[in-house]
């Protein structure tokens, strides 16, 4: 009676039994992938490009449900900065271009809310009983006095001083407001009825109404990243025409960011994605000698990309700097996965099988291995799954599934095409002596850490160290500023703003009374005034707080304008009712201003405070003075009948609040790759302490890595934050190879050195091979422009390297330890 097969001798049975089943319905398993691949490639002309600020949200939390109150009720916060740079912005000849440099921007440029510079900005004044609210140059300059007197009467408003004209006047600039929501039907608008302010035609008719812009469920998508890459590029296309040596211009802005790094992202994509194809296509005709074996597997990889990227569309996921590494990790880990079957496919029709015997042969000898590897390798993207940071959120869950997909087309769609095509078996002595050289090589290598444990573990626990002392000096950021090459103007554009007129972006904070009309109070306005002051006083260099604006600069300049225009009544009047009037009369004036500072009640005021753009990580510490500063001005006092409560957002606050928990996203991730992948490698060798043994090279790489980042002041940001996670993913597929291989030959014979020794003759070139392809199509990511890609490209393919080597040298030397203390002990071979 013969004894009953072992559990891993069932499921070889199984992938032999599909292998058969395959190749007699090889057309279904060649129809069915396809069409899946087609139904979802017809949702590629929907993908979108994303990397604005708010796209790092994850929707429903928190602090992007008040971020978008804040943009419902108050407008957008980020700003399209151009600033222009004259020899004397007081010139008639200047101002006259400016003019035109204006009206072609706001001619020319979609989805445009508003644009201010010098010729439209707000000016009051006040004749007679009557208040003014008008253009600041309305009345155009024509004579020498008149622009004299235009420049006294700018640089002596504070509105205007390091907001429309830097402190010196010798720069002045243009502020372009995209809409805030998309016209596109998908987010319940189109061009036809929206107006001039981005919204539904009469969004803020009638201002004394309820607050027509709150939130709701039927809210509408914010602008999308093809309509604000049509901002962007009718921008350039206008500065492009007025850009002179006497007209020098700047552009900047955190849409600008947004756009300018999308059309690097896009262009690096097209690039790189090529040069894969051609290095990979190289690495397998070397491994092959045959055409078939380089079209067969980069077309099954291929469909299943595809098909992850028409997943990712359906499931709403943009494209992002994070997932811009997406294409070639899965082209690399797919090929991986093909190659395993097609080597020992070939194999066998070179030793005289028939192809459908080795092709059900090969999904035996192999189909457990590249099913666990996939696994491991999906388990250890997935713990990014429930990261802060929401592009690598998605990337993290959209990583699983194409590498899933990918399994899944390598089981069906590679066989049945293998089933479908001739297959020329060709002698295996022609390739015999490269193959075994080369095991051969890897084997004695092996051989040597096996037989000399002690001097190669000692020089591993070395690296280690030095490899966590260099991990300790690891620094976060998130700066998009940084991420491009020499000569990209955006960032000297942004510096250039910072300085001259101190700060380029905004944080903004909520100001709530808890009572209609509260904003009416002289105790209320004095309170957010004296808040103001302070926080303008902060300074954390290199951030600090520039300027301060809110409420209280209209009622200053609209109390000054009718007590006859004199400058010691720019204050705030000590009467409600005087307020409650003055207010009213600029409403009533025609200016709009007021809709963007408050709300509809005059209960809640918008406080914006400019800051220079700088590292994410540095803002939260910023952000808390700001809030200890505002505490301070608003806590209750002895007679004040209001309680005022504020709230800090703005894409920024939010982001800084989400960067902030940069290092626990990272640390619970990695902790939870361990999690995941340590029971596979036990279930899979059967071995408690051979699972554990196994993760040691696992882990090494990463530690190596970080260390590399630490020393070389490589910083963790969005894209580097996923390497130890990928790399322990990567990592564990050779060591199942080399573990599972081993443990077979060390049943066998009972000798670890010979079980080590028959591992790598027999895997070590495949081994070799897999570590090519995955740090060649990393590496290649490294020519990309943008440097945090960059660097993600350079710091993966020595993780892959690092832990190809650790299978072939630490593995080796921790097995032979291991087993040596098991024989001393008279323990036999594991079964």
């Amino acid at each position: 009676m013969e004894p009953s097969p072992s559990y891993g001798q069932r499921i070889e049975r199984a992938f032999v039994g599909w292998g058969y089943w395959i190749c007699r319905h090889r057309a279904l398993g060649i129809l069915v992938p396809m069409l899946v691949t087609v139904f979802f490639v017809s949702w590629l002309p929907e993908m979108q490009v994303d990397n604005s600020a708010e796209s790092f949200l994850n929707k429903g939390e928190p602090e992007a449900l008040r971020f978008d109150r804040f943009r419902a009720e108050f407008g957008r916060d980020d700003l399209i900065v151009i600033a222009v740079r004259p020899e004397q912005v007081f010139d008639l000849a200047f101002l006259e271009k400016l003019r035109r440099l204006h009206t072609a921007l706001d001619g020319e440029v979609p989805y445009l809310e508003e644009i201010t510079s010098l010729v439209n900005a707000r000016s009051t004044r006040g004749e007679a009983d009557t208040l003014i609210v008008e253009d600041l140059m309305e009345d155009w300059p024509e004579t020498e006095a008149d622009l004299a007197a235009l420049r006294d009467r700018v640089l002596s408003n504070p509105l205007y001083r390091n907001t429309l004209v830097s402190a010196d006047g010798t720069l002045t600039t243009l502020s372009l407001e995209p809409f805030t929501y998309s016209t596109h039907p998908a987010g319940g608008r189109t061009g036809a009825d929206t107006d001039a302010t981005g919204g539904f035609d009469d969004e803020r008719a009638g201002f004394d109404d309820d607050d027509s812009r709150d939130a709701g469920p039927d809210t509408p998508t914010y602008l999308t990243s093809p309509e604000l890459a049509e901002v962007g590029a009718a921008v350039d296309a206008v500065v492009a025409r007025f850009q002179a040596d006497d007209f020098e211009i700047f552009v900047a802005g955190a849409p600008t960011l947004t756009t300018t790094i999308n059309d690097y992202m896009i262009r690096d994509l097209s690039v790189y994605m090529g040069l894969a194809f051609v290095v990979i296509g190289i690495l397998l005709y070397v491994l092959f000698r045959r055409l078939l074996g380089v079209l067969i597997p980069m077309l099954v990889v291929f469909l299943s990309l595809l098909t992850t990227l028409g997943v990712m569309v359906v499931l709403g996921m943009p494209a992002s700097a994070a997932a811009q590494i997406l294409p070639i990790f899965l082209l690399a880990v797919g090929i991986c996965d093909a190659v395993h079957l097609l080597v020992i496919v070939y194999q066998r029709l070179a030793d005289g099988a028939e192809r459908e015997d080795a092709i059900a042969f090969a999904l035996g000898h192999s189909g457990l291995a590249i099913v666990m590897t996939s696994l491991t390798t999906a388990a250890g993207m997935l713990s990014f799954a429930g990261a802060e940071l929401a592009p690598v959120a998605a990337l993290g869950l959209i990583t699983p599934i194409g590498i899933g997909l990918a399994l899944l087309y390598t089981l069906t769609l590679l066989p049945a095409l293998l089933a479908s095509v001739p297959l020329v078996a060709r002698s295996r002595r022609a390739g015999r002596r490269t193959s075994d050289l080369l095991g051969e090589t890897l084997a004695r290598i092996g051989d040597a850490a096996a037989r000399h444990p002690g001097p190669v573990l000692a020089a591993t626990a070395f690296i280690a160290v030095v490899a966590l002392v260099g991990a300790t000096q690891v620094r976060f950021s998130h700066n998009g500023m940084t991420w491009f090459p020499e000569g990209e103007p955006l960032p000297r554009a942004s510096a250039l703003i910072d300085h001259e007129l101190r700060g380029s972006i905004t944080l903004e904070a909520v100001v709530d009374t808890g009572r209609p009309n509260g904003l009416h109070e002289p105790d209320v306005l004095r309170r957010i005034e004296d808040a103001m002051r302070r926080v303008e006083r902060i300074e954390q260099p290199p951030v600090f707080v520039g300027k301060a604006t809110s409420i209280t600069d209209i009622v200053k300049e609209t109390h000054q304008a009718l007590n006859e225009n004199r400058a010691d009544h720019y204050k705030l009047p000590d009467d409600r009712q005087l307020i409650a009037q003055e207010l009213l009369l600029f409403e009533q004036s025609g200016s709009d201003d007021l809709e963007s500072i408050v709300d509809s009640t005059f209960q809640r005021a918008r406080v914006s405070f400019r800051i220079p753009w700088e590292d994410a990580l540095l803002y939260p510490a910023l952000i808390a003075e700001i809030q200890q500063e505002l505490r301070a001005a608003f806590d209750d006092r002895a007679g004040d009948e209001i309680e005022l409560r504020f709230e800090m957002t703005g894409l920024l606050v939010v982001l800084a609040e989400v960067f902030d928990a940069l290092l626990t996203s990272m640390i619970r991730s990695y902790v939870l790759a361990f999690v995941l992948i340590t029971p596979m490698m036990i279930l899979l060798l059967g071995s408690l302490s051979r699972g554990l043994l196994s993760m040691i090279p696992n882990l090494l790489p990463v530690a190596v890595t970080l260390g590399v980042m630490g020393f070389l002041d490589m910083p963790l940001d969005v894209s580097t934050i996923m390497i130890g996670a990928i790399v322990i993913g990567i990592a564990v597929d050779d060591t199942i190879h080399f573990m599972h291989k081993f443990q077979r030959y060390y049943e066998e014979t009972g000798d670890s050195s010979e079980a080590i020794r028959s591992t790598l003759r027999t895997t070590g070139a495949a081994l070799l091979f897999t570590t090519l392809v995955l740090s060649g199509g990393f590496y290649i990511i490294s020519f990309g422009t943008l440097v945090n890609i960059h660097n993600f490209g350079v710091l993966t393919a020595l993780a892959t390297i690092s832990a190809f080597l650790a299978d072939l040298l630490v593995s080796p030397a921790l097995l032979a330890v291991a087993t040596r203390k098991r024989a001393t002990a008279g323990t036999p071979p594991a079964p």
